[in-house]
């Protein structure tokens, strides 16, 4: 069988590369495709993912937006025709949803943001089968046309399978000149390409943040701006932005604490066992809220109180004392992912 996987966003190349592991182990050929945005062909080159980039990202105008995902629908359709896919997985691809189905080949969707209500309107409904952590509620889903017999929802969330075959490599501390006798704190300011984000585009939590904990003599900030222009407003003595791709994984299992405005790499924090805290300004996810609710993720908004955290709390793994308990009952999404496909190919 021969899987086409369109990749469409950074956070989405740890969660595929398990995938086309298993996939590629039980003899099936795949094909992944991508997009410009966001240094996400860097990434997977990174990681060895071989892949065709088709299109780019609209930015922050509505009006682009629609056009380049029209152009990448009229590129792909060409690509995907001659390519003899017998199957298609993604994860909130607009484009593959809509080329799999224009084209007749069956799809999986990956689902763990309810909020994108512009992506779920143009993918959900045309999706085969919408796998999604049980966090969210069914009617979440099936309120876009979807039929709840397409719907599989598992006990867990996505990044479980991030971390799934992660083996850890401190070559990014000489990489990124990190000081091994400093506290290291990773960061990520809010989605403000993403077309569900509707908060202050030009405003970012984690340079309140940053300006708060500029004196802090014993800690180090490595921060992921989401675009290249956004780096002048991290330039501060004590932070420390990657000028190429670097193993956030394994930057993240060794940093003392993850602060994000999104939500992949806090979740992905959390499967790694170090501590989180989200800072994210609009209403949460159903996975954000079950894993507050569980004690393995913390969220706050006040640049005040989120800088008395971090001074306070120097051990902060005693926040997820629990957390390898609750990790270890959770289902991996790529288990399930397996299990769907091994169905379809009958």
């Amino acid at each position: 069988m021969k899987v086409w996987i369109d990749i469409s966003n950074t956070p989405h190349v740890n969660f595929f590369k398990g995938i086309i592991k298993i996939l590629e182990s039980k003899g099936h050929e795949t094909f992944v495709t991508s997009r410009d945005f966001d240094g996400l062909s860097s990434l997977l080159d990174l990681h060895s993912i071989e892949h065709t980039v088709v299109g780019r990202h609209g930015g922050f105008c509505k009006k682009s937006k629609l056009i380049e995902s029209s152009k990448r629908i009229l590129e792909l359709s060409e690509i995907i025709n001659s390519e003899d896919i017998d199957l298609t997985i993604y994860k909130h691809s607009v484009e593959g949803a809509r080329v799999s189905y224009g084209l007749g080949i069956p799809s999986i969707c990956i689902l763990d943001n309810e909020t994108a209500i512009a992506q779920n309107k143009l993918m959900l409904p045309l999706s085969s089968k919408v796998i999604a952590p049980d966090a969210i509620p069914l009617e979440e889903i099936t309120k876009y046309g979807v039929h709840e017999s397409q719907v599989i929802r598992f006990n867990g969330f996505c990044e479980i399978a991030n971390v799934s075959d992660f083996k850890y490599d401190d070559s990014f501390i000489s990489q990124l000149g990190l000081s091994e006798d400093k506290l290291t704190i990773v960061m990520r300011p809010e989605p403000v390409k993403a077309n569900y984000y509707n908060g202050n585009k030009d405003k970012t939590i984690i340079k309140a943040i940053l300006e708060k904990t500029k004196s802090l003599k014993d800690y180090q900030f490595v921060v992921f701006p989401r675009f290249e222009e956004q780096k002048s407003v991290f330039d501060y003595d004590n932070v420390i932005i990657p000028s190429e791709p670097v193993d956030a994984l394994s930057l993240m299992k060794y940093s003392d604490l993850v602060i994000s405005a999104g939500g992949s790499m806090n979740r992905e924090a959390v499967a790694l066992n170090t501590p989180a805290l989200t800072t994210y300004p609009e209403k949460l996810l159903a996975v954000t809220k079950k894993m507050i609710e569980q004690g393995l993720k913390i969220h706050l908004l006040d640049p005040e109180k989120i800088t008395k955290f971090i001074e306070k709390d120097k051990n902060l793994d005693v926040y997820h004392d629990n957390n390898k308990k609750i990790l270890s009952k959770l289902e991996n999404p790529i288990d399930v992912i397996s299990r769907e496909i091994k169905i379809l190919a009958i």
